[in-house]
């Protein structure tokens, strides 16, 4: 029999597994959109795509967490996701038409569902009160994915063509499972059979309601623009007309920005100015951003711009994750987490979704200021809502 890993190296594990599981999910995200508008040659469609990744979550992740907490096991979720990512990259690579694009990007979405698993799986290496610490860490090896991820993404589109991306994300995939599989289960001593009481209960408690609908509202514009349409905006030449490879540098120093604000936000931002300071800041500088993006000019321009508003981005979301399960039983976080996400993936799919038509109805520049107005929508309700400090019950 094989000898248990000590706590602190299955942390170091599962923080490693967890990064390539993004990796695989991200490496071709810079080029998915221009690659199914080559395709296709339509914005309608390149919403689809986009989008069905956010619709298949919307529809898994939260009975994903009631699954996990009913079977009080973790790690067999956490598993399959490795085995749906690597089936996603492979149906992508060898799509033949728009449709089956859709179907393997929506198989991504499932897989992207067993987020609510990993992260419930993390934070139970750690004590209650240390919840946002864990979500720092494990949301700041979210960020170093999608960075890494999209700068090599593009790299390895302008070396070796549109498809290759998509294989690097298959052989991530496998390489992440073979760090998670020698983690110990972190299976409840006591699974929870939910009845549609003890449902209406949790998904009722007013702060996990607040931060969902936040967070899907700003799911609702990053998703319509940052990893929507933004891509497309800045490699069109009847607009910024960058190459692949710009694109993903662009990107990459997003995602950096985003994640150095992320691993800020728990431990030094927060405490000082408060939760609703904090989100406050962070989407009032992403509409700013938003709204004045599609009257930018250049890509040295428009590189600042955007990197300047990834530092407010990334403030918002682990705070806003670690306040959905906090105060949450042990054995029913994953279901709080699981409606948490579910809820916030309404805007990944809404986003792009709508956009697609709104960029088909009124032009890819009305996309920006729409979302510009989500992200105000979150400010206020923000502002309105949240808890001042941490401090508060559920």
């Amino acid at each position: 029999m094989s000898k248990k890993l000590s706590l602190g190296v299955e942390r170091k594990f599962f923080l490693i597994g967890t990064t390539f599981f993004w990796l695989s999910l991200y490496i071709y995200l810079p080029i998915l959109s221009p690659y199914v508008k080559h395709l296709t040659g339509s914005l309608a469609l390149v919403g689809t795509v986009v989008g069905s990744y956010g619709f298949a979550q919307l529809l898994f992740r939260f009975p994903v967490g009631i699954w996990s907490d009913n079977k009080g096991k973790r790690k067999p979720f956490v598993i399959s996701g490795f085995a749906l990512a690597l089936v996603s990259c492979i149906g992508m690579a060898l799509s033949p038409n728009a449709w089956f694009l859709i179907l393997s990007r929506w198989t991504s979405g499932i897989a992207a569902s067993m987020w609510v698993v990993f992260s419930v799986f993390y934070s139970s290496y750690f004590r209650e009160d240390q919840t946002a610490r864990a979500m720092s860490q494990i949301t700041f090896c979210i960020g170093i994915a999608q960075m890494l991820g999209t700068y090599s993404g593009g790299k390895i589109a302008d070396a070796y063509g549109w498809l290759m991306p998509f294989y690097a994300g298959a052989g991530l995939a496998v390489l992440g499972a073979l760090f998670m599989l020698p983690i110990s289960d972190q299976a409840s001593e006591n699974p929870v059979a939910f009845s549609w009481h003890k449902l209406l209960a949790l998904v009722s408690r007013r702060r996990l309601l607040a931060v969902s609908i936040i967070t899907a509202l700003s799911q609702f514009a990053v998703f319509a623009t940052t990893f929507g349409f933004l891509p497309i905006y800045i490699t069109d030449s009847a607009y910024i007309g960058a190459s692949e490879s710009q694109l993903g540098t662009l990107m990459a120093a997003m995602l950096l920005c985003q994640t150095i604000s992320m691993r800020l936000t728990g431990s030094f931002v927060a405490p000082r100015i408060g939760y609703r300071a904090t989100v406050g800041i962070a989407y009032t500088a992403m509409a700013v951003v938003s709204i004045i993006t599609p009257y930018i000019p250049s890509f040295r321009l428009l590189f600042l711009v955007q990197v300047l508003g990834a530092l407010g981005r990334g403030l918002a979301y682990p705070l806003l994750m670690g306040l959905a399960i906090q105060g949450i039983p042990k054995e029913e976080k994953a279901t709080a987490m699981g409606f948490f996400q579910a809820v916030y993936a309404i805007g990944m799919f809404g986003g792009p979704f709508s956009a697609g038509f709104i960029g088909r109805a009124f032009g890819l520049r009305f996309v920006f200021i729409y979302s510009g107005i989500v992200y105000i929508i979150a400010t206020i309700l923000g502002v309105l809502i949240l808890p001042k400090r941490k401090n508060v019950d559920g």
